[in-house]
């Protein structure tokens, strides 16, 4: 997992004055759920994906019509980052965010139970039982 916390670091670094926060598996992870995250993931909204492809030079999607989002790689892991506008599954996130603490780095995450209502509103086969894990943190 040090890899992915570099990468968070140089994240954190090129990203500031842009709102986001980290979300997914690796935000589960660095809330003490014992997870293996494959991919580092985050949420901003349209402006702050706009500026995150102008520094990455990575283009834009839209899914399904509807949010934007766009992925790219830095040191060999896959950064997939989406926007909140639009985005039925992932309502406005600033008011969801908690700060953590890791080596000297505060990371904006979102909250766990952010997360769980996702997780549990998402039909997807490799996401199950997330709902269950952050349902044990929660002591819910």
């Amino acid at each position: 997992m040090e890899k992915f916390f570099g990468v968070l670091r140089i994240l954190i670094e090129k990203l500031k004055g842009i709102d986001f926060a980290v979300l997914g598996s690796y935000n589960l992870y660095l809330q003490g759920i014992k997870i293996n995250p494959k991919d580092l993931d985050l949420i901003t909204d349209d402006n702050g994906i706009h500026k995150i492809i102008d520094i990455f030079g990575s283009s834009i999607a839209t899914n399904e019509g509807k949010y934007k989002e766009t992925e790219f790689e830095i040191n060999d892991v896959e950064i997939h980052v989406v926007s909140n506008i639009n985005n039925e599954l992932r309502p406005p996130f600033r008011n969801n965010i908690i700060w953590l603490e890791k080596d000297n780095l505060k990371i904006p995450c979102m909250s766990l139970e952010s997360e769980l209502s996702f997780y549990e509103k998402i039909n997807r086969e490799k996401d199950k039982g997330k709902a269950e894990l952050i349902k044990q943190k929660l002591n819910k």
